[in-house]
């Protein structure tokens, strides 16, 4: 049997596992977001969000610096086809926080948002995944801020979902001394790559953990700043 034949077989042999594990995860995430009971999960949200920023989300709480968190989430940048075309070849990312100045020009990094007391704080990360930038915004600066409902863009994001529960998206815009930051925010923790791709985590139990999160964060924000409050797929409690 000549090696092209080998590596037909390898592959065909290599789609049909993958097509079979991708199916039993979807079927996993269905059945965890089948009979979810949003309301328990809203009073268990303080717990999911301190395992999950004691596991994967740890470098949070080290870069808080021992302040408090209330509530966080993932953001990414809206980042159009004009302004890849702009930062192409080059780092692009240029900030600065003081007491009464915030400039900030996003690039597509990880973004991390972290509601503390009155402030939110906005981390950002190099192109490498570390967080490399930690810009504050107080509360009058939340106060000339919006966030609202969005159509999710791209055919791509409109198949995503938590179990049969479909991905919503959110923008905010961070008033600063210049244009506002506008960042997308979604009903969960969404990992977004540069190339504009959505990831969730393929363990059923945590998407609900990340889920639940989401959503908490989206309600303390709204409880906080009331101008900003979006609907949520999490009942407040």
């Amino acid at each position: 049997m000549s090696t092209i034949i080998y590596v037909v077989i390898f592959f065909v042999v290599f789609y049909a596992v993958a097509i079979f594990w991708w199916r039993s995860q979807r079927n996993k995430s269905k059945n965890a977001f089948a009979n979810l009971d949003l309301s328990r999960e809203a009073r268990s949200a303080p717990q999911y969000q301190q395992e999950l920023m004691n596991g994967d989300y740890a470098f949070l709480k080290k870069h808080m610096d021992g302040l408090p968190v209330e509530a966080f989430t993932t953001a990414a940048s809206e980042y159009t086809a004009t302004d890849r075309a702009k930062d192409l070849g080059k780092d692009a990312l240029k900030s600065l926080a003081t007491l009464g100045t915030v400039k900030f020009t996003t690039v597509t990094t990880p973004k991390y948002l972290a509601l503390s007391g009155n402030e939110l704080h906005l981390f950002d990360t190099n192109k490498d995944g570390d967080i490399d930038k930690h810009l504050v915004f107080d509360q009058s600066r939340l106060q000339q801020s919006t966030l609202y409902e969005i159509p999710l863009s791209g055919s791509s994001w409109k198949h995503i979902k938590y179990g049969d529960y479909a991905l919503r998206s959110y923008k905010l815009e961070l008033n600063t001394d210049h244009k506002p930051v506008s960042l997308l925010l979604y009903s969960g923790l969404v990992n977004v790559s540069p190339n504009n791709a959505a990831f969730l985590s393929m363990n059923a139990s945590k998407q609900v953990q990340e889920f639940v999160v989401g959503n908490y964060f989206l309600n303390k924000l709204g409880e906080s700043y009331p101008h900003l409050k979006v609907p949520t797929y999490l009942p407040a409690v």
